[in-house]
């Protein structure tokens, strides 16, 4: 069999028998087909050469680092797929590059009193104002939020259920202060006339796409006067926020569907100034050596 024939049974096998979801489909196929453009022709079997060959095609293509560990991992995947069905004498795998470890940001409290004080009137103001909320309130990604129903909000108990990466589902807790958001949502919404078994609609009543509501969610930043930033920065913050305030690491990590408690483990560095700062009035140093 072609390299193209075994990649099709590797990707019918991770469909049919892992369930993997349509956008790990689709990640696996763009990876392949981003493979296939950086050799001269299709191999008759994979080398750790070729695994060079396209990283280097990607990053002279200008493509960023982790954007090229994305892509290698889907490789590597398929590399180790055909060495445990004997395709492969042996096991061909390239390690991802190494990372630049950047600060995560996070809105600052000006900001949210900002963000929490601003009072939208019209339904499209309502529509990209309410998710930020609920991000803050629960730590969910937006994607989470654009496909969840109302059903999957339950506020007679403060819980939303929402579906995750990989199909993991999990629920989350909300607040009574976020109940009200929504519940006043819900009534814009019906004058509004939008009528949709989701919670953050288009405005026919579809599903509205994260490209638009990321556009939205822009020039709301922009009226309000605050930098420009995405949905994700809220997440951050909701995390920073909740471990600054006394929550634990592994009720966080639960809450934002990590797989693994060391993924959480990275907001803890960003609370350095909040240990810094009561250390500057305990220090022996700072109170007698004036």
């Amino acid at each position: 069999m072609s390299l193209d024939q075994l990649f099709d049974q590797f990707l019918r096998e991770r469909i049919y028998v892992h369930n993997v979801t349509p956008k790990t489909r689709d990640w696996y196929q763009s990876a392949w087909h981003a493979f296939k453009q950086s050799q001269p022709t299709t191999p008759i079997e994979i080398t750790k050469s070729d695994l060079l060959a396209f990283v280097v095609h990607l990053r002279e293509r200008g493509v960023k680092p982790v954007s090229c560990n994305t892509w290698l991992r889907a490789m590597n995947a398929f590399c180790r797929w055909l060495h445990e069905q004997g395709a492969a004498p042996t096991l061909v795998t390239l390690r991802p590059q190494r990372l630049e470890k950047r600060i995560i940001r996070t809105h600052d409290e000006a900001a949210l009193r900002v963000v929490l004080g601003y009072r939208p009137k019209t339904f499209e103001h309502w529509r990209v104002h309410a998710p930020i909320l609920t991000i803050l309130d629960t730590g969910c990604r937006i994607t989470e939020l654009l496909t969840a129903s109302i059903t999957d909000f339950d506020l007679d108990n403060l819980l939303l259920t929402v579906y995750g990466k990989g199909r993991k589902e999990r629920r989350v807790p909300m607040s009574f202060d976020l109940r009200k958001i929504l519940f006043r949502f819900g009534q814009v919404k019906e004058r509004a006339e939008v009528r949709s078994p989701l919670m953050f609609p288009s405005r026919d009543g579809g599903r509205w796409h994260q490209r638009n509501a990321l556009r939205s969610h822009y020039c709301l930043t922009k009226r309000l006067g605050l930098p420009r930033s995405g949905f994700h920065r809220l997440r951050h913050t909701f995390a920073t926020q909740y471990l600054r305030n006394g929550g634990e690491v592994v009720r966080l990590s639960i809450i934002l569907g990590h797989s693994d408690v060391s993924t959480t483990m990275k907001y803890l560095h960003l609370l350095t100034e909040d240990v810094q700062r009561p250390h500057q009035a305990l220090s022996v140093l700072g109170r007698l050596r004036r």
